[in-house]
């Protein structure tokens, strides 16, 4: 028997149980009548008491919690996708605070549409503020994606950003889910998308499907996570070695001239304190040892 559900709502987790918290109860009142959607919680086997917070909690739909050895982002959220009930999935991230139209923008797109995905609009928090408080007009909020882009364009494949983005389960599956050889932050998502890109699958721009990244990071954080996004870039170009991601990844010889000059000078460096550099000479620094590796 056919599922009625419409909407599957898929987020992979590892040890963000008060962020994921206040993530389900911001999908627990959607719009979108409760019979049309269900969560599905991949847990990468949290210890921080996620699977005892899961147990107290009061969901007004279909609430699914999977725990599972930590294989990564991308098994977590290949294991949900697996699970989903819906033709259409939605991947959000477990600090993702779901704007109480989400679904439905995202949902009626996909009726009028049947062979896209969808990209909405993530806002993220330039302070501290209170869940109920969050709205995109707030003077604290600032759009994840600074380029302005019309409603309802076609995105670039690079747009393809999975805290905020739903697809048809079935393309996701003919495209080949996503690859669970990405086991250091990044890039994971963005490959897909361009894998999407070449079986002609158009990506849709939504602004009015929003959420909010409840996140912050500081920014020796936001180092090493940068060098980590440069191994996974590593493996990103080993998959497609052609030069439209040579270029996508920053292998330019300009940014990598620059890389080596600091690199060779370590005085130079530490005199640096201009985090955009900082960030982008972590970046390379993981892109070189990934592909020695690779």
């Amino acid at each position: 028997m056919k599922s009625e559900m419409k909407i599957s709502v898929v987020i992979g987790t590892y040890n963000q149980k008060e962020n994921l918290k206040m993530v389900l109860e911001s999908f627990f009142s959607q719009t979108l009548s409760p019979n049309d959607y269900e969560i599905i919680v991949v847990d990468s086997f949290s210890s921080d008491g996620t699977d005892a917070m899961i147990e107290h909690l009061k969901p007004t739909c279909r609430l699914n919690y999977i725990r599972q050895e930590n294989k990564g982002k991308s098994a977590a959220r290949n294991r949900g996708a697996e699970e989903a009930r819906a033709e259409i999935i939605l991947f959000v991230d477990a600090d993702m605070l779901a704007d109480p139209d989400l679904l439905y923008q995202h949902l009626q797109i996909h009726e009028n549409k049947k062979n896209v995905c969808i990209e909405g609009l993530t806002f993220n928090l330039v302070r501290q503020l209170l869940p109920e408080d969050l709205s995109p007009n707030h003077p604290q909020v600032k759009p994840y994606i600074k380029q302005k882009l019309r409603p309802f364009q076609k995105l670039k494949w690079s747009y393809f950003l999975t805290g905020n983005l739903s697809i048809r389960k079935k393309a996701f599956e003919k495209a080949g889910k996503f690859d669970e050889n990405f086991l250091a932050y990044g890039w994971e998502d963005i490959e897909l998308g361009y894998r999407l890109k070449n079986m002609k699958i158009p990506l849709i721009y939504n602004p009015y499907a929003v959420n909010y990244h409840y996140h912050f990071v500081s920014d020796q954080d936001m180092l090493k996570r940068k060098f980590n996004m440069g191994k996974s870039a590593a493996y990103f170009y080993q998959k497609h070695p052609n030069f439209e991601i040579k270029m996508f990844l920053g292998m330019n010889p300009a940014a990598m001239f620059i890389f080596h000059v600091l690199k060779k000078h370590p005085k130079l460096l530490g005199k640096i304190k201009n985090q955009h550099i900082l960030e982008e000479y972590n970046y390379r620094l993981g892109l070189t040892e990934g592909l020695k590796e690779t």
